[in-house]
């Protein structure tokens, strides 16, 4: 049995970004530079944003990218 107290103190430096499909991780690797910052919470928003079609096709009503503001 392993201790999880143990793992906890482990370094994983390694981190994938499982993605649903090929139009999901372009949409990402498209939208994400467009962003005023490339922080954590920046990330899951475009990770989030492009996940269903209809988000994607619409990002522009959703969220915008020069401003950073919610439309």
């Amino acid at each position: 049995m392993t201790n999880t107290a143990l793992r906890a103190g482990e370094k994983k430096d390694s981190r994938t970004i499982t993605f649903k499909n090929k139009e999901h991780e372009k949409f990402y690797r498209e939208y994400l530079p467009r962003c005023r910052y490339q922080d954590v919470y920046h990330k899951a928003l475009v990770y989030c944003l492009g996940i269903d079609r209809d988000t994607r096709e619409h990002v522009d009503r959703i969220y915008d990218f020069r401003t950073g503001y919610v439309c």
